[in-house]
């Protein structure tokens, strides 16, 4: 039984959601088959933070918000565009790199032009540094991912890419092309880049060239962005897996099955890998063998990535689709025991920020774009309402 904090349904009788997995096969369809087409605002909004401000894009502009005032503080453009944009911003060091979903072309020229965009965020409105209008024919899903003045960027047509933060040049030869689209963010350790891919497949990368270093091949898509542990390497997967493999070696030391797909990526703390499922099964194993350490339920749908801090899981979940509430969920990371959990006004679909003692969430709804709750009791501190428009 689940006790929520906001007055709403009292209890959850944990049952296994068998429809849930049909909506996520439509959503992966929709990404897939109509990637060309115009986007509408349809999508769960992307967000990040560098630890002070919060960054959304959820629409024709991307946000900045103070999460101490609610207050916006900038938005790119000033103006809402024809450009949509929704994947998670990337920020670091006053520079932020984003990729839309397209602008549909003309009569003569149908397909849309898919840009890359690097802004300067030290001012106030941020400033565009470059654009790429070159790199991708379909919309950018995966966040890029910064480091030492370089920007790593997988796209939705198969490629990675690097180029330079405040130019935009292309550092590599060439691309590195994938066998399927990228959702997942690459990840950068001790100058490899790894990838990971709807093709199957992590990808292992020379960072300084785009050379492939080393592939693993698993049996089933991966959306979410690999977890580098200390001993081992993990992936989630759509074919229901838990993965670790070895670094130097293409091989997999161990799998953990859980309930059905596993969309998000996975989060590690104190030797305790925790994923969860589009069940909303949650498990928590053990770093180095894989032996379950405990499996709770939470209520809805998991499409996100765990969130770890001082020992408490959060999860971001569907939530109830009769009622189209989401839930934001904390859990024991030594026990698996549920510690609060609050209804949102819409599912969520986007893994939460942490900015100071505060979890935020984003959603699609009339009522909320960002919604702050209290880490430790979950009771909830401020809503930002979406624009007007």
């Amino acid at each position: 039984m689940i006790l929520f904090l906001d007055g709403g349904p009292s209890l959850y009788a944990a049952k296994r959601p068998y429809f849930r997995p049909v909506i996520f096969v439509l959503i992966l369809a929709s990404f897939l088959f109509l990637g060309c087409a115009a986007a509408t605002n349809t999508n769960w909004p992307g967000i990040s933070t560098d630890g002070k401000l919060v960054y959304v894009a959820g629409g024709t502009q991307i946000k900045a918000y103070d999460p101490a005032t609610q207050q916006e503080v900038w938005a790119y453009p000033e103006e809402p565009g024809r450009a949509q944009f929704f994947a998670e911003p990337s920020v670091e060091n006053g520079r932020l790199v984003i990729g839309d979903y397209g602008v549909p072309g003309g009569f003569f020229n149908p397909l849309p032009t898919v840009t890359l965009y690097g802004i300067d965020t030290t001012t106030n409105p941020p400033s565009l540094l470059w654009t790429n209008t070159e790199l991708a024919k379909d919309r950018y899903v995966a966040p890029a991912l910064q480091d030492n003045g370089r920007v790593f960027v997988g796209t939705s047509d198969n490629k990675v890419v690097a180029l330079d933060v405040e130019t935009g040049e292309l550092l590599w030869p060439e691309p590195f092309e994938t066998g399927h689209s990228i959702w997942g963010q690459p990840v950068l350790k001790d100058g490899v880049l790894y990838v990971s891919s709807l093709d199957r497949a992590l990808h292992a990368l020379d960072a300084e060239n785009g050379t492939e270093l080393q592939r693993w091949e698993i049996d089933g898509a991966i959306a979410s962005r690999p977890l580098l542990g200390d001993e081992y390497i993990y992936v989630t997967s759509f074919d229901g897996k838990l993965h670790a493999l070895n670094y130097n070696e293409p091989t997999e030391a161990w799998s953990v099955a859980a309930a059905n797909w596993i969309w998000g990526g996975a989060a590690s703390a104190n030797g305790t890998v925790v994923f969860a499922d589009v069940e909303g099964n949650v498990f928590a194993v053990d770093a180095s063998t894989g032996a379950q350490k405990w499996q709770t339920q939470v209520f809805g749908a998991v499409q996100t990535r765990p969130v770890v801090v001082n020992d408490v899981v959060y999860l971001a979940s569907e939530g109830d689709l009769e009622t189209e509430q989401g839930a934001l969920t904390a859990v024991s990371l030594a026990t698996g025991d549920i510690l609060w959990q609050q209804s949102t006004p819409a599912p969520l679909y986007t893994t939460p920020v942490v900015v100071e003692d505060t979890i935020i969430v984003a959603l699609q709804s009339e009522s909320a774009l960002l919604i702050g709750y209290d880490l430790a009791a979950g009771s909830q501190r401020w809503v930002i309402a979406p624009p007007a428009n």
